[in-house]
């Protein structure tokens, strides 16, 4: 990682642009430049005076020297001087030199009132120009510059967060590489969005290595971030400008998760929380009684870490010896509170926090509250929980040894089915020594034993058979067949007393195999029904948000799309981390179909290796299918035959994604960039394949990929898919068009389809373009003229080499020609000779000279 102090400034080029306006123009006299401690202000004034030459006046406010009278002046005056005489030395030195002289005053809301009356009147009068930074108070007042702001006198510009995209540049700029989408939500959420908490969490990660670099690309670990005292400071510092009331009733709410008013009138904190809602740093709401509530940033977090454990406690004790009936959340954070500051709370009070917290997606503050639990007291529910937790954070070995006891002490054949279906998506591979496959079927046996013993066999028959059948179901060679073929366990989805693991599991296969068959409204609506029954937020979730997400998308939705993945669900570093990999593939398909190959190919890295990281197999094909595809659209085909390579060491038993999908795109890539026939031959047979199954998404893929980077294409087979596909399908919309056109052999149709397209999808724009114009050159012979045909020298030469066994790009490097030539040719080639393959050429040809006429 490359140095953190040096000059580069992201998201500020309107500011400087403005900064330079107000100095070089004659409507105002200076700026100032307002914001939050670490939004950049010094630097920015830094880099302003650098590039003017570096010579000008800079002052700095001190808190030192704020009771001195013109102390910000000491570097230019003799303060030891006659005192009657000093602010006619102070302003000569100011106003001295040719023109209008600029003055910086960094932190001028540290300078003392001697100080800034001469600045202030000596801009006011345009005696000299000011570039003044200030941090504004907590009420928002602009200090001792409002006047001359509110007057027009100086330009004002306040600074804001940066936006997410500016923090990857930042990102990128110190770290190299690429920046995976969970790295780059946690530093954008952790910092706010302010450049000097940014550098502070960089300098952070580097010091604790809680960033991974893999392959080029940046990921989170994932692990609970305890900050360090350096990294603490920045926060702390900031904290300093609040009251002592103001802080007090930040740390109350912080700690308490949410504070009801009587409370904090009681604690007579009435006043400094309402200075702080209006400041936009407690939030005052409620369900039913008003309540503070706080806003969740890294600046929280240092909060609980920070506070002195003997004032912890005594809040802790007020808050709990106030009645009133707290939400969920804030029992939970009350729980983990208690544990922080040594209060008494019980192994079941302990156990529930966490496992809400687990719920709700907090999982490192999940695995904090249970760390002095131990397994032995935990029911079979809780360590079920607890098994799944470790798992969802990326520990897999331990998760699976947790739910070995869990099926061990259960007596309920459903938390059997649960455990199982999370084992068998995060195990992949089977390597967890604690779990086999015989072990779930054991348990159900010992179940069964239980109760023919306790005599409530007939209670539990019906259970414990359904228990075995799904078991069955999802077997490494049946995964697909979890929902089953006449759909009744779809009724499952939203019954009382169906385990949330298996009802989201059965979800995501339904939908993965809907999204397949083109019927991206149907997995919309099946979404929608879980959603009013699931509470958990776990990887269920990051899975069925990636298959909303990829519904909106086959329905041509690009904005529903990333929506969906724009706000996460739970600010928690894991959950962060864990979901990089499904967020950088959906952006990665964004970027793709708006033809920005460049920034699709590196959020496709960050998917692939980011999924690879956090073993989430189930995205694992359709990651690296677009990665190898991403690759080769940018013309590295190192990396696609790095990301095939690892294609194919995929385990073959797990539950892919949209598998079809990947595997057409990945055969797409291998015909291209190797020029080999049996790509081709398999790439045919893949997409009857997906045909033959119903996947009629994944056969728009194909038709299309093969249209765009072969000119290989059946009309009237892309029409009656069109008509087989949703009508909101975005791919079927398309096809019937291009189809259409293509079966009319119309040149002016296929350049409108074209045109209505454009923007969109720039590579099917630019076949289609490329098609008409061969086809105004050289009129396509119709199908029921395939007598009496005539060759032209070029596709004589053509046919030649390709019966010689070369490429289209090696018959363009032969003539001299583009490889897009060469395919228009080619494409013209196989109508006249009604062929679809080049290993169909030389007997066409052979033919058609036995046909001529001697």
């Amino acid at each position: 990682m490359s140095d953190v102090v040096d000059t580069a400034i992201f998201g500020r080029d309107r500011a400087l642009a403005e900064i330079d306006a107000a100095l070089r123009g004659t409507e105002v006299s200076g700026v100032v430049i307002e914001g939050e401690h670490g939004m950049g202000k010094s630097r920015i004034a830094a880099r302003v005076h650098a590039d003017r030459g570096g010579q000008e006046t800079w002052i700095r406010g001190d808190r030192v020297l704020e009771a001195v009278p013109f102390g910000a002046f000491g570097l230019l005056v003799d303060l030891d001087g006659e005192p009657e005489t000093i602010l006619a030395r102070v302003v000569a030195a100011l106003t001295e030199g040719p023109g209008t002289p600029v003055v910086f005053a960094d932190d001028a809301h540290c300078l003392d009132e001697s100080s800034l009356s001469a600045l202030w009147q000596l801009a006011s009068d345009g005696e000299i120009k000011v570039v003044a930074t200030m941090t504004p108070t907590v009420d928002g007042r602009t200090g001792s510059f409002g006047e001359l702001v509110a007057d027009g006198v100086v330009h004002h510009i306040l600074l804001e967060p940066l936006t997410l995209d500016d923090v990857s540049a930042m990102l990128e700029h110190h770290l190299g590489g690429i920046v995976s989408h969970g790295a780059l939500d946690v530093a954008a959420f952790q910092s706010s969005g302010v450049p000097g908490l940014i550098i502070e969490l960089l300098r952070y990660a580097r010091r604790r290595r809680r960033l991974v670099l893999q392959r080029g690309v940046w990921l989170l670990d994932g692990l609970d971030i305890d900050y360090d005292q350096r990294a603490r400071d920045l926060v702390s510092s900031d904290l300093s400008r609040y009251t002592d009331e103001q802080r007090e009733a930040l740390e109350l709410v912080v700690l308490a998760g949410e504070v009801e008013v009587e409370l904090m009138l009681a604690a007579g904190l009435g006043e400094a929380a309402d200075s702080l809602v209006a400041a936009g740093v407690l939030d005052l709401g409620g369900r039913g009684r008003p309540i503070y509530t706080c806003i969740e940033s890294y600046s929280t977090e240092t909060v609980r870490n920070t506070v002195p454990v003997g004032r912890s406690r005594q809040m802790f004790a007020l808050v709990e010896s106030h009645p009133g009936t707290p939400s969920k959340r804030a029992r939970m954070l009350r729980a983990d509170w208690a544990l922080s500051c040594g209060a008494k709370v019980s192994v079941a009070d302990s156990v529930e926090a966490a496992r809400v917290a687990a719920g709700m997606g907090e999982w490192q503050r999940a695995l904090r509250i249970l760390a002095e639990v131990p397994s032995e007291v935990m029911d079979a529910p809780a360590l079920f929980d607890l098994g799944t937790l470790y798992c969802d954070v990326n520990l897999i070995p331990v998760g699976c040894d947790v739910l070995a006891q869990a099926i061990r002490k259960t007596d309920d054949p459903f938390l059997v089915v649960e455990a199982f279906v999370v084992w068998v998506l995060r195990d992949v591979e089977r390597i967890s020594p604690p779990l086999s496959g015989a072990d779930f079927v054991a348990a159900l046996d010992r179940i069964q034993a239980e109760a023919a013993a306790a005599g409530r066999l007939d209670d539990a028959v019906d259970a414990i058979d359904l228990a075995r059948a799904t078991l069955e179901r999802v077997s490494e060679s049946s995964w697909e067949g979890l929902p089953g073929d006449d759909g009744s366990v779809l009724t499952w989805l939203g019954a009382e007393g169906i385990p949330e693991t298996l009802r989201v599991a059965i979800t995501m296969v339904v939908a993965a195999k809907e999204l397949e068959r083109g019927h991206g409204n149907v997995v919309g609506d099946l979404l929608d029904r879980i959603e009013g029954v699931s509470e958990n937020i776990g990887s269920g979730t990051i899975i069925l948000d990636l298959a909303r997400s990829w519904a909106h998308l086959q329905s041509g939705d690009r904005e529903a799309a990333a929506a969906v993945l724009a706000v996460p669900r739970s600010t928690d570093l894991a959950y962060r981390a864990a979901g990089s990999g499904a967020r950088d593939l959906i952006v990665t398909r964004l970027h793709a179909e708006a033809g920005r190959w460049d920034r699709a190919f590196r959020r496709a890295c960050a998917a692939a290796e980011a999924i690879e990281y956090w073993q989430q197999y189930e995205f694992a094909a359709l990651a690296l299918a677009q990665a190898q595809y991403a690759a080769m659209m940018v013309g590295n085909a190192e990396a696609a035959d790095d990301f095939d390579a690892r294609y194919l060491d995929l385990p073959p038993g797990a539950a892919y994604v949209e598998s079809r999908r990947a595997q057409i795109l990945r055969l797409v890539v291998r015909a291209k960039l190797t020029g080999r026939q049996r790509y081709r031959e398999e790439l045919d047979a893949a997409l009857l394949a997906v045909e033959e199954r119903g996947a009629l998404a994944a056969a728009a893929c194909a038709r299309i990929e093969i249209f765009v980077h072969f000119g290989d294409y059946d009309a009237e087979a892309m029409c009656r898919l069109a008509a087989s596909l949703d009508g909101g399908d975005r791919d079927g919309h398309l096809l019937g068009e291009l189809g259409a056109a293509l079966c009319a052999e119309d040149a002016e149709a296929l350049v409108a389809f074209a045109q209505r397209l454009s923007p969109e999808l720039p590579a099917l724009v630019d076949r289609c373009l490329t098609l008409a114009e061969s086809w105004a050159e050289s009129p396509p012979p119709h199908r029921h003229r395939v007598h009496d045909v005539e060759l032209t020298s070029r596709e004589q030469q053509i046919s030649r080499l390709i019966i010689a066994g070369l490429t289209n790009a090696e018959i363009a490097d032969e003539l001299g020609v583009a490889v897009r030539t060469v395919e228009g040719h080619t494409y013209r080639l196989y109508r006249k000779l009604d062929i679809t393959s080049r290993s169909e050429v030389a007997e066409a040809i052979t033919r058609l000279r036995n046909d001529a006429p001697a």
